[in-house]
């Protein structure tokens, strides 16, 4: 009863797909088959010194694990993935890619002894013309599929600086200085924490944010971003090309 229920609102209320606007099929949820097929996956499964832990290293950052899904570009269909809960209000894409995400290295020992996923907090302002943050939903995703509790308001966003999408990295980096703050420290000190972010560009606000959780001492930190940024898959960090490994 309760599918053919589901079949009837279908027809009455038809769905479409986020990334090509086709109508989807009963048992598809979000995204059609044909697209989830050929999403731009980074393939990185969390394996050491991939793109996503080498963007954050530096002085202080020393991640257990790091790992991105996708690979974000701006003139591909596949960024109306993240168009969808960033700006046109529907959160439930977040938890769905939050948990094909988890899915992608649960069988990997990714998750193994995490003990909390802390999101990356929006500005009060942010968050109230949003009505969620989008990390948070992915985060919850993630939950579904590892049980693993998401913690808010571990680390705080003092700060309601501009967005980041039209900045240099270098502006990037002056633009998020000192924008988080430790509210919770007993929360996280000595935990394994999984810091979860939407986009990963430059890294920047993932970075300041990972120096916030630090300031509780005794912190292991591993880091899963929904996509980073395709520009550094080919310029900023390229593989070792087979030409430079015979050499």
């Amino acid at each position: 009863m309760r599918q053919w229920l589901k079949r009837l609102f279908d027809i009455c209320f038809p769905r479409y797909c986020v990334v090509c606007g086709s109508r989807l099929r009963y048992a598809e949820t979000c995204t059609c088959v044909r697209c989830l097929l050929n999403l731009p996956l980074t393939r990185f499964k969390g394996r050491r010194s991939n793109v996503v832990e080498r963007i954050l290293w530096d002085e202080r950052i020393a991640t257990q694990r790091a790992n991105a899904f996708l690979k974000f570009d701006r003139l591909s269909p596949y960024c109306q993935i993240f168009y969808h809960f960033k700006y046109w209000s529907h959160p439930q894409v977040a938890v769905y890619y939050g948990r094909l995400m988890a899915l992608d290295v649960r069988d990997e020992g990714f998750f193994e002894g995490i003990d909390l996923i802390v999101p990356v907090p929006l500005s009060r302002r942010r968050l109230g013309r949003r009505g969620y943050n989008q990390s948070e939903r992915i985060a919850q995703g993630i939950r579904q599929v590892t049980g693993l509790p998401v913690q808010e308001g571990v680390v705080v966003r003092c700060v309601d600086n501009r967005t980041q999408t039209r900045l240099t990295a270098e502006e990037r980096r002056q633009n998020v200085a000192d924008i988080f703050r430790l509210a919770r420290p007993e929360a996280v000190c000595g935990k394994h924490v999984l810091l979860v972010d939407d986009v990963i560009t430059t890294g920047s606000t993932l970075r300041a944010c990972a120096h916030a959780l630090l300031e509780a001492g005794d912190v292991r930190l591993s880091v899963m971003g929904l996509a980073v940024s395709s520009y550094h898959m080919r310029w900023v960090f390229p593989e070792p090309c087979e030409a430079a490994q015979g050499q």
